[in-house]
């Protein structure tokens, strides 16, 4: 068992159903194709690390289930702040880079646990790409992040 990665990755798993939340919410709300598209596949990416770290909890005998009970509304409410698709295409771009930021912080502090690190180092390279592929359709947009 490796309990110093357990907090990580229910914290990973609670920070990733925030964003579920309201890029599912966005994704409702847009009548912009692009803007649709990326959002789907925001949440694929999202719902896919979900599953991931996940499956990796329940390797380490942790509860992956609990994590749902404790998600905030905070962030929710902020993304529901934001005005206009420029907004919220500005919001999720910001949200990729805070949670990049979040992996690599992280992926650092798992040494001790190779195979967690791997799921988050991985993770951090989709983002890292999916963040890169998020600013390409901000600048076809013509907004800036």
């Amino acid at each position: 068992m490796k309990p110093q990665s357990i907090p990580i990755l229910t914290q990973h798993n609670k920070i990733q159903l925030e964003r579920l939340a309201y890029l599912q919410e966005y994704s409702r709300q847009t009548d912009s194709p692009r803007f649709k598209l990326a959002l789907s596949q925001l949440i694929e990416d999202a719902e896919e690390a979900i599953a991931r770290v996940s499956s990796q909890l329940r390797r380490l005998d942790a509860s992956p289930g609990q994590v749902e009970k404790e998600t905030s509304r905070q962030l929710l409410q902020q993304a529901r702040a934001r005005r206009g698709q420029a907004a919220q295409m500005k919001f999720v771009r910001q949200g990729l880079v805070l949670l990049l930021e979040w992996y690599d912080t992280h992926s650092r502090q798992l040494q001790d646990d190779p195979d967690s690190q791997a799921i988050l180092t991985a993770l951090a390279e989709q983002t890292r790409w999916r963040l890169n592929r998020f600013d390409n359709l901000l600048q076809e947009l013509k907004v800036s992040p």
